[in-house]
């Protein structure tokens, strides 16, 4: 019978004693891994431990913040390509978490994949969130981020023996900003219309889109309140750039619209 994760209530919490019979298993040893894979199913149950016993590998899994999931994959390296593949694969993953050992875990139900660096001589770093708009709006930052080498912010270390991820939890770069203006505007470009899942397909592009801020960064004051309404907009990559094309001034939304409803009646 097909593993129905569905029936368990998110929040709630959970023994491995209690879960092993839900989930189809015997014996709560079949899931005493911090990942399991049950057979012929596409899900990937995470049981992630913030702190261990002495006698555990000693992975660095924690939240960063609300709902942005700092964890080590395994040194046998085993489930990497399974994790990093889950969404090509339509594999479904599920979380479940708790900040000590030998305490019952927190449901979470699904959990998505936003960043990850996969090493062969150290456990593999993933970034997860328990939040689907979040990991859209963290992975199109962190996609940002890999096309302008901004390190404003770092979901993932580089340095050598790093045991801590920073995130700068900060108006001008927050996430949580961006998840708002996500699910308030949508991810159609606010200028030209443009949709990355129509052109480019949705394996690809997975409702990518830019966050434009219509105050300049640098013309707020530190610790200025962000209203995700108003002051974010929805932009493609290439709106966004024509909008800071001027030197003097960054263009408004509505500017950019009036040029290229101009360029359109022009063209015919």
């Amino acid at each position: 019978m097909p593993i129905d994760m569905e029936s368990l209530e998110i929040g709630a919490e959970y023994v491995r004693d209690t879960l092993a019979p839900l989930l189809g298993y015997k014996s709560r040893q079949a899931i005493s891994r911090g990942i399991v894979t049950p057979v012929d199913e596409n899900i990937i149950i995470l049981f992630v431990t913030k702190i261990k016993q002495k006698s555990d590998t000693q992975y660095h899994d924690y939240f960063i913040e609300e709902g942005l999931l700092h964890m080590e994959g395994e040194t046998s390296h085993t489930n990497d390509k399974r994790i990093i593949n889950a969404e090509a694969n339509k594999d479904l993953i599920y979380l479940f978490y708790r900040d000590i050992h030998h305490t019952p875990f927190k449901y979470y139900g699904r959990a998505f994949l936003v960043d990850y660096k996969q090493y062969s001589d150290k456990p593999s770093i993933f970034i997860l969130s328990t939040s689907v708009n979040q990991a859209l709006s963290a992975s199109a930052l962190s996609t940002e981020q890999n096309k302008t080498n901004s390190v404003e912010i770092n979901f993932i270390a580089d340095e050598e023996g790093a045991t801590k991820t920073r995130i700068h939890v900060s108006y001008e770069r927050s996430i949580k900003n961006r998840t708002k203006a996500i699910e308030i505007h949508g991810t159609t470009c606010k200028a030209c219309g443009f949709k990355f899942n129509e052109f480019y397909g949705e394996d690809l592009a997975n409702n990518f889109i830019e966050i434009h801020h219509t105050v300049p960064l640098s013309e707020l004051k530190e610790g200025t309140s962000i209203n995700s309404l108003t002051d974010l907009v929805p932009l493609c990559s290439n709106c966004h750039s024509m909008i800071h094309r001027r030197r003097n001034r960054v263009m408004t939304v509505v500017e950019l619209q009036s040029i290229i409803k101009a360029q359109k009646y022009s063209s015919k």
